[in-house]
């Protein structure tokens, strides 16, 4: 038996982790999804390491993410090429967690 499947503290400290992190992707999904992406661009501050003049990890992302809800791949990936990948797990996280939810719903009726 390995360490996970033992300690039933680190699995719960994990799912915990694992159902925010879904609701922060549900939060930031439906943002991208209802909000206008002219209000998304202005409210979402500058990098800082834009501001120095480099780039960060995920400079661009924002911007890839408005690409890929209208389903411009191509130019989403030349904003930042990991938004793709990121968009994609935060798509599944959410779907993994609804999923989740509501069989523990039926489960509890």
């Amino acid at each position: 038996m390995n360490l996970f499947s033992k300690n039933q503290e680190l699995r719960n400290a994990i799912r915990i982790i694992w159902q925010i992190s879904a609701v922060l992707s549900i939060l930031i999904l439906a943002i991208l999804f209802f909000i206008d992406d002219q209000i998304i661009l202005s409210e979402v501050p500058m990098c800082e390491a834009r501001k120095k003049g480099s780039e960060c990890l995920l400079c661009g992302s924002t911007h890839a993410f408005l690409e890929l809800k209208n389903l411009n791949f191509k130019s989403a990936f030349a904003l930042n090429k990991l938004s793709p990948f990121i968009f994609v797990l935060f798509i599944i996280n959410s779907l993994l967690f609804l999923n989740h939810l509501f069989k523990n719903y039926k489960t509890k009726l």
